[in-house]
């Protein structure tokens, strides 16, 4: 956790700063100075932009904890026995495959954490360099990142958080710029930290413009905010965090989730534009665009999604190198031939092996280069989720059932009826609905589920992944 600086890969005249024209264009900044970095507003937008573009970096969201090895963890695709993720998809955490990938996975999350520390502690010294309003979104998103980052951490590396073990230990925090290794915290400690770090910047993102102008598809650096940390995803973000930690939040996670899902601010309870900035997907545009970019909360822009695609799941890859799936598995999941996310599966073609589906969600569709939001989206939290916490965490069947059938009639059912298994019904909701974004690996550690039925068999998880080497080797507790 050495102070570093920023070494930034920044899109010249782009999304944040230009014309969509342009946004492609990259020039890279080779560790720039620091008072260079945070002496003009748009040298802090530039290193604010830095953090982003790292959260979608191969060893965090674009790959491990995207549609990688998080998914590979919740028996999502068929892997050979030669296949480099088949260690992990076996829960054999002390073969070097999955000890490279943790190793990878942690050293790039406290990096970033790093930098935002570094961003936080010198932005407020640079603030009259921009408005007031303007420093308290860039503080507010900021913050939401470290927490992002602390809390996937924990989902990870952390045990299962309950009143029974919330004494365990979890993971180390970092607030600051230190050279001194932090202690690793018990989890109730932890999470104490993220809460308060999740409340501050919601406070801070009070004033977020995506309250009175939504999701502006326009050049200046404050629009499309849902490719950014907004009022709105934090807000979802701490229902998630909520959700996650069990019983003791369960009311806080439906209060969120539900009042958003109504248009109404969680803080003031009054009337917003939630329900206009985003909507659900309709079947037309579903087909072209997999990832639903209407209902993105929060998404990633990913330069290279082609790139990691044609690496992951194209089919062209040999066995021992695609995450594919079965068609009996896929047909069998989603169970309405109606349903949108049914197009992010193809029958795979030119195959020794029949009976195979290759996984396209990714895929760059050729008629949409021109919309860079189509093939270049990563998500991160989607409107989808609010109602999947929602069901989660009422006690009331009725209710759960509810929330399961508007979640299913914006996904293409017919009859959105769940029927008497509500809680058969929520798994399969979860499963269905983040195929390639790593969500249904935490709802099945969150839940303690002993048995994963996958492409590749049944499975007994493992959910206690050890501390990487590089964390634990360095301690002298």
């Amino acid at each position: 956790m050495r102070k570093t600086i920023i070494i930034l890969t920044i899109l010249a005249g782009g999304l944040f700063f230009g014309g969509c024209n342009s946004w492609l264009d990259v020039k890279p900044y080779d560790s720039m100075a620091e008072d260079q970095l945070y002496s003009t507003e748009n040298g802090i937008q530039r290193a604010l932009n830095g953090l982003y573009l790292s959260l979608a970096s191969n060893d965090l969201y674009a790959e491990n904890l995207g549609g990688g090895a998080i998914d590979v963890l919740g028996q999502r695709y068929k892997l050979s026995s030669g296949h480099t993720y088949y260690d992990l998809n076996e829960y054999n955490y002390t073969n070097d495959g999955p000890k490279g990938t943790f190793e990878a996975i942690w050293k790039a999350a406290y990096k970033l954490i790093a930098d935002c520390n570094e961003f936080l502690e010198k932005v407020p010294e640079h603030q009259d360099l921009m408005s007031q309003a303007n420093y308290r979104m860039s503080m507010g998103e900021a913050l939401a990142i470290r927490t992002l980052l602390h809390f996937d951490m924990f989902r990870i590396f952390g045990p299962v958080y309950s009143e029974a073990n919330k004494k365990e230990s979890s993971i180390p925090y970092y607030n600051m710029v230190t050279d001194v290794t932090q202690p690793i915290l018990p989890a109730d400690e932890l999470v104490e930290h993220l809460f308060a770090d999740i409340d501050s910047a919601i406070v801070l993102l009070s004033e977020d413009v995506i309250l009175t102008e939504g999701i502006v598809k326009d050049e200046d650096f404050w629009d499309y905010r849902n490719l950014r940390l907004n009022y709105y995803a934090v807000w979802a973000l701490k229902a998630r965090m909520c959700w996650y930690l069990g019983d003791e939040y369960a009311d806080e996670a439906y209060r969120i989730a539900t009042t958003l899902l109504e248009g109404k601010d969680p803080k003031t309870n009054e009337a917003n534009n939630f329900n206009t900035a985003f909507t659900p997907v309709s079947q037309t545009v579903a087909v072209k665009d997999r990832v639903f970019f209407c209902e993105e909360l929060f998404a990633l822009h990913n330069m290279k999604r082609t790139t990691m695609y044609k690496e992951l799941f194209s089919s062209d890859l040999e066995d021992d190198n695609i995450l594919l799936s079965t068609e009996s598995y896929i047909n069998k999941l989603y169970d309405e031939p109606n349903d949108y996310r049914k197009h992010s599966w193809e029958v795979a073609t030119g195959r020794q092996t029949s009976g195979l589906m290759v996984f396209v969600k990714y895929a760059e569709q050729t008629e949409n280069r021109s919309d860079p939001y189509l093939y270049e989206i990563q998500s991160m939290l989607r409107l989808s989720e609010l109602y999947l916490i929602a069901a989660a965490t009422t006690n009331d069947d009725a209710v759960a059932s509810s929330w399961l059938e508007k979640l299913r009639m914006i996904r293409g059912y017919q009859s959105g009826m769940v029927g008497t298994d509500v809680q058969t019904t929520l798994r399969q909701e979860w499963e269905k609905e983040f195929y390639g974004e790593g969500q249904y690996y935490y709802y099945l550690k969150r839940n303690g589920i002993t048995s994963v039925s996958g492409p590749n068999g049944s499975k007994k998880p493992n959910y206690i992944i050890p501390l990487p080497e590089s964390e634990t080797d360095n301690r002298r507790d």
